[in-house]
């Protein structure tokens, strides 16, 4: 079947996703259909996946992708991307539907310098907002909005290691090793300055491996429904579920989502600071 927007909308209504429902996607557009297929298609496709969410969701929905940025200022005094982050020009390094969809007249995209969102619909603006007190996943901000606006996550060619609601579960928790560190940022009057960034997500993740503990965690819950679309396998679940499941994980063992302590510094303080913290604020499990 030639790859269309018709085609993707009806297997993201497969899937469950309707008229109103706000989303998040994570996506690989290489694994929608083969390369010459994609070429013929404006943007390789990504166009045809982002009018597709826009169509099923209708003005009442939000359609929203991850525009991650490479800003992070780590020990030097500058990014190590050269990146000074300026949301109407700062490209997104998560893929080619991300930068599409942030350059569309319609998007509105949120001012965190190194975990930015574009959103299209019509509570996108409203989304979008955050301050700069905020933390990287702050509750207030616009992955709290995603909760508690009952929202869907969407890996569409992607898998577990893209989720980054795992991150704000880690943010909400209150996990000792998440960091503070700096990033880059153009101000009002153009000049670049340093802007505090708290709970940024710095370290390895055992979460970012395809086989990691989590993604076992969230195959056996039964949350995730997936279907095919071209040759794109693409998975929908409910953000609240997420949050659950990973949350539950994380109190059942401390370190789901890092690292074995054996296996750098890092993980092995990591692993030593969320034991006893998550032992001593959310108790043991229930046997």
């Amino acid at each position: 079947m030639a790859i269309s927007v018709e085609m993707i909308k009806a297997g993201l209504k497969e899937l469950g996703l309707a008229t109103g429902d706000v989303v998040l996607v994570h996506s690989d557009l290489r694994r929608l259909g083969k390369p010459r297929e994609l070429v013929k298609l404006s943007h390789c496709g990504a166009d045809a996946v982002i009018d597709a969410f826009v169509e099923t969701v209708g003005p009442e929905g939000v359609v929203i992708v991850p525009t991650l940025t490479r800003t992070t200022v780590k020990g030097g005094e500058e990014a190590p991307s050269g990146l000074v982050f300026d949301p109407a020009q700062t490209p997104s390094c998560v893929g080619s539907i991300t930068n599409v969809m942030r350059l569309r007249p319609d998007s509105a995209r949120s001012t965190h310098p190194t975990h930015s969102i574009v959103a299209i619909g019509g509570r996108a603006e409203e989304l979008c907002r955050v301050n700069p007190d905020m933390s990287t996943f702050d509750r207030r901000g616009p992955w709290g909005r995603m909760y508690d606006w009952d929202g869907s996550i969407c890996w569409f060619g992607t898998l577990n290691k893209t989720n980054t609601t795992v991150h704000v579960v880690e943010d909400w928790m209150d996990l000792p090793y998440m960091e503070t560190c700096c990033a880059w940022v153009r101000g009002p009057d153009g000049r670049a300055f340093k802007r505090k960034i708290l709970k940024a997500p710095l370290g390895p993740r055992d979460f970012y491996r395809v086989t990691s503990k989590s993604s076992r965690l969230l195959d056996e819950s039964g949350i995730i429904v997936s279907t095919l679309i071209g040759q794109a396998k693409v998975s929908l679940m409910k953000v609240r579920d997420v949050h659950r499941v990973i949350r539950e994980g994380i109190i059942r063992d401390p370190c789901l989502l890092l690292k074995e302590p054996e296996a750098d510094e890092w993980s092995r303080k990591a692993c030593e600071a969320a034991i006893p913290y998550v032992r001593e604020k959310f108790g043991r499990p229930e046997a």
